[in-house]
């Protein structure tokens, strides 16, 4: 069995503030001040699962903590994370001929590092998408650490979209362990045309390129990669949303 240590108690704790609204994380802490114990964390935040409130609960039933300090432990994680992602990085990245004028990064190569950063969760979307090994390979190597990889792609005029070719069935014979979307064909009304990936909640590249050999090499492309905010939060939480509500769903 395992015990765990003060030190995991504070991970725990980090795991919540960084992954929840920091509204969310008041909601808990208030709930937590006034719990009987541990095991009623679980009743915390009804209607909003959390893997990292379940860790907490099983973290501190190994440590001695009253529930009012660890409901101020919440409140200053909370409070740090809300600064952290306030301080936002801004750059470009750009596929094409260059300049003196501007100095930016390739969109492949960013796209790639925003992958190879992964922790836990990845969302790619794209209108189209074959024929990238470079991000192929980043993809499956997130997959391999366990980071959950979903795409998003258009559907091939075949089953009801705008593609020539099956990007979907392309892209899910190379990374095999990604989930597959779709706009849900019962209620689309036109076509996946956005080109955007996410990382943790904490990262995302919004692009005019398509995950294509074209697009990544030879075409003039631009997009802007955000590090830390709210934008890369919101978008996160949109896409979820968007699956949680079966506005998209597994193709």
């Amino acid at each position: 069995m395992t015990i765990h240590t003060t030190s995991a108690l504070w991970a725990a704790v980090a795991r919540v503030a960084t992954t929840l609204p920091i509204e969310r994380v008041e909601q808990l802490a208030g709930f937590v001040q006034r719990a009987p114990g541990p095991r009623a964390i679980a009743n915390a935040l009804p209607g909003v699962p959390s893997d990292a409130v379940t860790a907490l609960g099983v973290v501190w039933k190994d440590v001695p903590t009253s529930g009012a300090e660890l409901a101020s432990a919440l409140r200053a994680a909370a409070a740090t994370a809300s600064a952290a992602r306030r301080a936002t990085d801004v750059s470009l990245a750009w596929t094409g001929p260059t300049t003196t004028f501007l100095s930016v990064r390739h969109t492949e190569r960013v796209l790639v590092e925003l992958v190879d950063a992964a922790r836990e969760r990845v969302f790619v979307a794209s209108y189209v998408a074959y024929d990238v090994p470079s991000v192929v390979a980043a993809l499956d190597g997130a997959c391999a650490r366990g980071v959950n990889v979903s795409i998003l792609l258009e559907t091939s005029a075949a089953k009801g979209g705008s593609l020539s070719v099956d990007s979907i069935e392309k892209m899910r014979a190379a990374v095999p362990r990604a989930t597959l979307y779709e706009w849900n064909p019962t209620r689309r009304v036109g076509a996946v045309h956005a080109k955007a990936v996410v990382v943790d909640g904490a990262a995302c590249l919004v692009t005019s390129a398509n995950l294509t050999t074209a697009a990544l090499e030879r075409n003039m492309e631009l997009g802007v990669t955000i590090r830390g905010g709210r934008v890369p939060e919101q978008l996160d939480r949109h896409f979820r949303a968007l699956v949680d509500t079966c506005v998209l769903v597994r193709a």
